[in-house]
């Protein structure tokens, strides 16, 4: 973990996640990721249904042709708030992710009747490369820099004056 770059706690759980077979767990931080993006440039470090898609757009969009923003937004929602992989307001009836199985096959970014398609590793990987992306780009910006100070991050020293000496993700 690169503790000197705060989103690397974020992206790091996502990373770990896969590694450790935690797909579901793994999915629902990378589907968080653009709100935490979108909550660092913002001027009040508050996002926004908006700012999700936004940031979805520019940063993940190309990649997902079959995956407009707001069909990600709706699967963010329901994934987060309820536990499911289909929405009312999605296009599809319901998205597929597949993981990583004994015949080592991958499918990815595909329509299978009316459900979406899309490889976890994959896509948790498109995340956390486009967040990367976005965190080289943004770096210097006054508010990305302002809120990473707010960002929950690995602490490997605690946080003053809470708890000091013993490692915190605070």
């Amino acid at each position: 973990m690169d503790i000197d770059d705060p989103l690397e706690t974020l992206l790091g759980s996502i990373r770990d996640c896969l590694n450790g077979g935690l797909y579901y767990a793994g999915l629902v931080v990378a589907l968080t990721v653009p709100d935490v993006c979108a909550a660092l440039e913002s001027e009040d470090g508050k996002t926004s249904n908006q700012k999700y898609k936004d940031w979805y757009e520019s940063y993940l969009g190309e990649l997902y042709k079959t995956l407009t923003s707001d069909d990600c937004y709706s699967l963010r929602c329901s994934v987060v708030h309820q536990g499911k992989f289909g929405h009312p307001n999605n296009q599809y009836r319901r998205v597929l992710f597949t993981v990583p199985n004994s015949q080592k096959n991958v499918y990815h970014n595909n329509i299978v009747e009316n459900a979406l398609n899309i490889d976890a590793i994959c896509f948790c990987t498109d995340v956390m490369n486009a967040a990367r992306k976005w965190y080289d780009t943004k770096r210097t910006d006054p508010n990305v820099i302002k809120n990473l100070q707010n960002l929950v991050s690995y602490r490997p020293d605690g946080l003053h004056p809470y708890m000091v000496g013993i490692p915190l993700i605070a």
